[in-house]
């Protein structure tokens, strides 16, 4: 805040005037200070400058400074306001903020700084969170820093749009050693070792239901219904053995349990009562011998040491090294290369049309290959 001084020529001589200029910058973050009218007085100038100062001490600036505007209220109201065409992306959406940006709900929204914004996503990273969930939570964040800049006028910048480094996202289409092939599965599912293994049950029925980890982890004897030949998939598992909500409501699935699956889920019905204590809230089907449940983390670790010992024991065929992830990535991988509809791929996934192709587009690109050279070879001789 100052006086500043301008010439003016009146009746042909100059004359210097006196302006008050004061900054609303600690309010609104503008740059551009107010001019207030010129006096041909310093101290009438002084005086005006004191109005102004005071006008502006009431002004809705000021008020807004004074008060908090936590980012959790603005993210509500936004939700709140925004109209999705898919429920499931609402649901997603919800979820996401939830999860990922609740660490700035306490926070002034006009406070948060590009700075505070790297420091969140470098955080995400550390916590080995895919590049694709954490650009989806970035993207979320902008969209609710536009909303506060309009309509609700609260920044004038949105901090996102400065120099924010992300992970760079993976790259599309499942890669040779995502997934097996028909062969790899049926050595894997068929070899003594799998077959004496604590988890081969599980095993199963991941690989035929295409199922994340999370889910096949989460599944409770509740969830099946063998007189009926029914699986609901209701809740998961996180990487903190937490049970979870699946992702969206599209993710809440009955699936039909194939007949040659019956007997095997009666056994290991039979076993998880067996270990699991008869008290427990939720009782898993899948539990280790101390009757404990299975997180993604320890089923991880154990496929691994299992492939590992079948491989030491195979002289003339050796299994891609895989994550549980990667049965997922192989039904979807042979059920496509079979023709199965891929709605009905998407349906039993619990995931969209759209994900599909896009995280399998490799297997698409080969079924209209031999779509074509099926075709050539019928018209021409």
């Amino acid at each position: 805040m100052s006086i500043q001084t301008k010439k003016r020529k009146i009746n042909g001589q100059e004359v210097v005037y006196y302006y008050p200029v004061i900054s609303t910058y600690k309010y609104d973050k503008s740059k551009t200070p107010i001019w207030g009218e010129g006096f041909p007085n310093i101290e009438d100038a002084r005086l005006e400058e004191a109005r102004m100062k005071k006008r502006l001490k009431k002004s809705p600036y000021a008020k807004q400074l004074r008060s908090t505007i936590t980012f959790q209220n603005i993210r509500e109201t936004w939700l709140k306001t925004r109209i999705t065409k898919e429920g499931a992306t609402q649901d997603r959406d919800e979820n996401y903020c939830r999860i990922y940006l609740s660490v700035f709900d306490e926070m002034d929204i006009r406070r948060i700084t590009a700075l505070d914004i790297q420091d969140w996503i470098n955080m995400l990273v550390e916590k080995d969170y895919a590049p694709k969930t954490i650009s989806l939570a970035f993207n979320l964040l902008s969209q609710i820093m536009e909303y506060a800049i309009n309509p609700l006028h609260i920044l004038k910048d949105n901090p996102c749009r400065d120099n924010i480094q992300r992970p760079t996202p993976k790259r599309r289409g499942v890669t040779s050693d995502k997934f097996w092939t028909e062969q790899e599965l049926k050595y894997f599912l068929g070899h003594s070792c799998t077959k004496n293994d604590l988890y081969n049950c599980m095993y199963v029925i991941h690989s035929t239901f295409g199922m994340s980890p999370g889910e096949v982890c989460g599944i409770s004897i509740y969830d099946i219904d063998l007189p009926a030949h029914r699986l609901s998939l209701n809740h998961g598992v996180d990487k903190k053995g937490a049970l979870t909500d699946l992702k969206t409501t599209g993710s809440q699935r009955a699936l039909r349990i194939p007949n040659r699956l019956i007997p095997l889920l009666e056994q290991q019905i039979e076993y998880s009562n067996t270990f699991r204590a008869p008290d427990i809230d939720y009782p898993y089907l899948f539990v280790s011998n101390s009757g404990r449940q299975i997180t993604p983390d320890t089923y991880c670790q154990h496929l691994q040491r299992l492939i590992e010992r079948i491989n030491r024991q195979s002289k003339d065929f050796r299994l891609k090294p895989l994550t549980p992830y990667g049965f997922r990535h192989t039904f979807a991988t042979l059920a496509l290369q079979k023709g199965t509809n891929m709605k009905i791929v998407a349906d039993i996934m619990g995931d969209a049309v759209e994900t599909v192709m896009s995280n399998y587009v490799h297997v698409l690109d080969q079924m209209s290959a031999d779509s074509l050279e099926a075709f050539a070879d019928a018209i021409l001789d």
